[in-house]
């Protein structure tokens, strides 16, 4: 008999005391640990897949070979694709609000508008003043270009 058998055997009698000194019990972790893999990993293997694409049976030895799946794989395609694209530059945080923005930019311009006006009222005050004066003293004045 082999020792796992033994060790089985003696663990379902629970008789652990008796367990012969060479037989060590394996230990198994409560909860599986995720596999992470880095880029660069999944870069190669994206790359490994593209060497594999005209061989009948190819993508699915090196699936196996590698202990991945092909839904993970595609996930890692469509990642490198919005990499290219840009689609990771995206900006971080709130996005801008842009009605406000344009509210902002009116009341400027409005703002802008309102001062332009006053100075235009006041250069025609002194045009009006410049032609009184003119007249007064009996400068005779161009004829208005309309």
């Amino acid at each position: 008999m082999s020792e796992s058998s033994n060790l089985k055997k003696l663990e379902s009698i629970g008789d652990l005391e008796s367990i012969p000194e060479g037989i060590t019990r394996p230990q198994v972790d409560d909860k599986p640990k995720r596999r992470v893999f880095d880029p660069e990993y999944k870069l190669a293997i994206l790359e490994r897949l593209e060497e594999c694409r005209g061989k009948r049976g190819a993508v699915g030895e090196l699936l196996r070979k590698e202990g991945l799946y092909a839904a993970q794989v595609a996930k890692w395609k469509e990642e490198a694709e919005e990499a290219l694209s840009g689609a990771l530059c995206k900006k971080r945080g709130p996005k801008p609000d842009l009605e406000a923005k344009a509210e902002n930019r009116i009341a400027q311009l409005e703002r802008e508008k309102a001062a332009l006006q006053e100075k235009l009222r006041q250069a025609e005050v002194i045009i009006e003043v410049q032609k009184k004066i003119s007249e007064i003293l009996g400068i005779k004045q161009p004829p208005e270009a309309d």
